[in-house]
Parts: structure tokens; sequence; C-alpha cells
């Protein structure tokens, strides 16, 4: 008796130990750390699972943001469980229908925006298993070409560099022959009301500039974005009655410009006077024409009148 006691306890162990074994054999993967994905474009969360005795109709994938559900599929009930997607993922995600055979469950989630960052579950079942695992989605866009302006000041020059349509916000250094002087700038950022993205100016007023070089540096670390731009300036700022290098520079820039303004309407005037002159020596020449050939035919009937 107490033999087959043994038995059955062993045989129940056994059976189990199976089904436990059965189930740690049933093992989804996702990214282990957060995804990336980039603003406006096409992303893929990747979810993968075994496919041994595997069989499509009983295949239930369910994706989740939270609580919202970004899709769902069932094999026999496709539209049903798109009925449940929340709007904000209407008609942008979809699934590798004709990978599913080979254990591919990922989302692809078109038109990417900042809404659609945060912790994302992928949720399969199947006749040999069952698992959900999560990890987390961060959104993010490149910064535009950094744009320079350049303005001179009574005592300097000031220096504004911007650049949009980025995310997140950045992290910004400005370098004077590779000395920090970020703390000397001011930076102003900014959102965008309708993209979310962020708008970014920062400026420097420089006095007694002499010939040195100027470095710009924005980071966008979840992209591994480095701008670095350099900017040369050259100056031989001389102090002349009390007045600086800089407003002479600007004095030398419009003298030349104002004499070529006066010496083109001095020309136009020369060519519209000439023009007149012709004209009016022609008209005159014309008249006296006019006025020869009426004389020359009323001699013409004196002479053959009968009294003449």
């Amino acid at each position: 008796m107490n033999k087959l006691k043994h038995q059955a306890t062993l045989f129940c162990w056994s059976m189990l130990l199976l089904e436990v074994s059965c189930l740690t054999e049933f093992e989804i993967t996702v990214p282990r750390g957060p995804v990336t994905g980039f603003y406006g474009e096409a992303l893929i969360l990747p979810c993968t699972f075994p496919v041994d005795s595997w069989d499509l109709s009983s295949t239930l994938i369910s994706w989740k943001r939270g609580l919202d559900v970004a899709h769902s599929f069932y094999y026999s009930q496709l539209l049903l469980q798109l009925d449940r997607q929340n709007p904000h993922y209407v008609n942008r995600t979809s699934l590798f229908i004709q990978e599913m055979a080979e254990g591919n469950a990922s989302l692809k989630l078109d038109r990417v925006t900042l809404q659609d960052s945060g912790v994302y579950t992928c949720s399969i079942s199947t006749n040999t298993g069952s698992q959900k695992k999560s990890f987390r989605v961060d959104i993010a866009a490149f910064y535009s070409e950094p744009r320079l302006q350049f303005s001179m000041l009574t005592d300097g020059v000031n220096l504004l560099v911007t650049s949009d349509g980025g995310y997140p916000s950045p992290t910004l250094q400005w370098l004077m022959e590779n000395s920090d002087i970020t703390n000397q700038t001011q930076t102003h950022i900014m959102k965008d009301t309708q993209t979310g993205l962020y708008i970014v100016s920062s400026w420097i007023n420089l006095t007694e500039v002499t010939n040195s070089s100027l470095t710009f540096i924005l980071n966008n670390k979840p992209l591994g974005q480095e701008i670095r731009r350099e900017i040369q300036l050259y100056s031989d700022k001389r102090e002349r009655q009390g007045e600086s290098a800089y407003r002479c520079h600007g004095c030398f820039i419009l003298i030349p410009v104002i004499l070529l303004l006066l010496i083109i309407i001095m020309g136009l005037l020369f060519v519209f006077i000439t023009s007149r002159r012709r004209e009016q020596t022609k008209l005159n020449g014309f008249t006296n024409m006019g006025l020869k050939s009426e004389t020359k035919i009323l001699n013409e009937k004196f002479q053959q009148c009968p009294g003449a």
C-alpha cells in the first residue's frame, strides 16, 4: 500500500514538473531596455514567441500601452478585436501576419508622435502557453541645422544661434578657445504648440573681442545627436575719438554703398537728359523741314499766277 502511495506521489511530482517545464519553455522575447522612436516615422515594437507545435487558430496577440489597447489580434475575430482599439492608434498599427508562423508578433506603429511614448505590453497566448512582457518606448526628434545671426553693437557684437524641431530638451554649451563660457550666454527653450517639439534660441554678447574662435555645441542625448559649429571672429578694434572700431567698420561698409548708389543715380540722370535732348533735336529738325517745304510750295504757286 505504501509502495502504491509512493508511486502515485512520484507520478504527481512528475506531472507537476512536466507542466512547469512546458510553461517555462514558452518564453516570449521583448527588448530589455527602452526603445527609441523617431518623430513622424514608423516604429517597430519587437516581440517574438516560440512556435513549436503552434496553432494559428488558437493564437491571441495583444498590444497595450498602459490600459489603452494599441492592437489586438485573434485569428478568427480580427475585426472584432480592432473594435477595441484606442482611437489614438486607429489606422496606424499593423502586425506582420506573414511572419507570424515564424514567431513574429512585432507591432508596427506608423507616424509616431510624442503621445506614443510610454510602457507597452506584449501579451501572447497560444495552444502551447501564454506570457506577457513590457518595455518602455521613448520618442525623440533630431534638431535642425543651427542658424546664426550676427549683429553689431555699440560696444561689441551679438551672436544668436537658433535650432528647432527637436525632442527632448537639449543641452547647450559655448566654448571660447576651449574655455567654457556657457554661463555668459542666455538660452530660451520653448515648445511648438502644435507638435510639442522644442525651439531653441541661445545668444551671447561679446565686448573687447580680439581674433578668436567660438564653438557652439548642442546635444540631443537620446538620439546621440551632437551639433558642433565653430564661429571665427576677426577684429582690429582700435579706439578712435572715443568710438570703437566696430562702428568704424560699419561706416566703411556704408560709404562704398552710398557712393555706388550716387554713381548709379547720376548715370541714370545723364542718360535721361541725353535722351531728352536727342528727342528735342529731332523734333526741331522735323519742324524746320516742314516749314521749308511749305515755303517752297507757296513760292511755286506764286510763280504760276498770271500777274506774277
